[in-house]
């Protein structure tokens, strides 16, 4: 009867060890997001940055978009260059274009204004 016990007990913590190792460990990462802005009297139909090409979108003047930057940022963090194309007429795209900095769990805002700027 012991032998049977000390069996059962040592099948038993062996099954508990292996549940317990086996399970996986959520990762604690965050990831940047980027809001774009519309003051633009066009629709912005595209955003592009290293690894990410948002498009189609319809962000209308006053409105604006948020996206999750959840595949990382392969160029870095710091001085990221970004691309803005709004669909201003029938015959002609505006393009923003500058570089941003973003940080780890945080929002970087940019807005496309009316003088074709992107900030």
């Amino acid at each position: 009867m012991k032998k049977q016990t000390k069996f059962w007990s040592l099948v038993i913590m062996t099954v508990l060890c292996i549940g317990f190792s086996s399970c996986k460990k959520e990762k604690d990462e965050t990831y940047p997001s980027l809001t774009v802005v519309n003051q633009v009297g066009g629709k912005i139909i595209s955003v592009e940055l290293v690894g990410y090409n948002f498009y189609p979108l319809s962000i209308k003047i006053g409105q604006s978009q948020t996206f999750s930057l959840d595949k990382g940022m392969p160029a870095g963090y710091k001085n990221v260059f970004v691309r803005v194309t709004c669909d201003y007429s029938i015959w002609e795209n505006i393009y923003g274009e500058n570089t941003f900095n973003f940080n780890n769990g945080a929002t970087t805002t940019i807005t496309l204004k009316e003088d074709r700027t992107l900030e």
